[in-house]
């Protein structure tokens, strides 16, 4: 586990952006310069990848054979800002039966981070629109246990330095009843033995729910738990980089923490008041 030490106060920086290379609007030079414009210190795009080409979400993602061009992209426009720093990552969406060929492709590349991401549920990818009115929504907690217990075995994975959106399959407005509590502790336990980060995802416009994940109750619970925070976007439009920065800050205090992980480095730096934030 990286060892983590605290730094000055900060605006936290933004580590899950997407660009044209995957489903997002704008370039990497486009989003960067957004970063630039708002003020942080550091930005990380991290377009999705998956393995398998299986179900529609897998569309949407970037194709293994332009992994190439993409960490070429990132390393030019992070070559061309001096006033800021840029990360490659990835977001990486996890598949249980897919972990070899996951591990493979990232072993090929020189990623930074990896961000893990949870669309997919024994082959529902439950964030499609079709998905909306399924009727396995009729026993949510069903889907919510098979969340919980995927992300447990991502951490364990031992791939992903940030776990995203922990809760997201409650986009569609479904909610967990408290027979779920023990996996959703199960999954915090298995992020915290594995040094995963949390996200806390401020992208609360783009879904039925209206949130932003996790909730803030597990998110007190991954601050009693230790595990490092960081503020992302997961921004698909240049314009959506740092959105509700101010809002974040505040539910990130709320939940106990005053610090986040800054992944160039892995230190951990203050939260700026809100008066800082964007």
């Amino acid at each position: 586990m990286t060892r983590l030490a605290p730094s000055s106060a900060r605006l936290p920086g933004d580590y899950h952006i997407h660009t044209t290379f995957s489903d997002g609007r704008d370039s990497v030079e486009d989003c960067v310069r957004r970063a630039v414009a708002l003020g942080l210190a550091e930005v990380g795009i991290a377009d999705h990848l998956a393995v398998s080409e299986a179900t529609a979400w897998d569309l949407a993602s970037m194709p293994a054979t332009r992994l190439g061009d993409y960490v070429d992209e990132v390393f030019d426009v992070a070559a061309r800002h001096s006033d800021i720093t840029v990360l490659l990552g990835v977001e990486a969406d996890y598949l249980p039966q897919y972990e070899a060929e996951l591990a493979a492709l990232l072993a090929a590349h020189p990623f930074q981070y990896v961000v893990g991401g949870v669309h997919v549920l024994d082959g529902f990818a439950f964030d499609e629109p079709e998905a909306r009115d399924d009727s396995r929504w009729s026993e949510p907690d069903s889907l919510f246990r098979a969340n919980y217990r995927t992300v447990s075995t991502a951490a364990q994975y031992g791939r992903f330095d940030v776990i995203a959106h922990l809760d997201y399959v409650g986009l569609w407005g479904h909610w967990a009843g408290p027979e779920i509590d023990p996996e959703i502790d199960a999954a915090l336990g298995a992020m915290a033995r594995c040094g995963c980060a949390i996200e806390l995802n401020t992208d609360r416009i783009s879904d039925p729910a209206g949130v932003m994940y996790p909730s803030p109750d597990i998110l007190r619970r991954a601050h009693a738990r230790g595990i490092p925070l960081v503020i992302s976007s997961d921004a698909h439009q240049a314009e959506h980089v740092g959105r509700f920065w101010n809002e974040a800050v505040a539910v990130a205090r709320e939940a106990g923490y005053r610090e986040t992980l800054r992944l160039s480095d892995r230190t951990l730096g203050q939260l700026p008041g809100d008066s800082g934030a964007m």
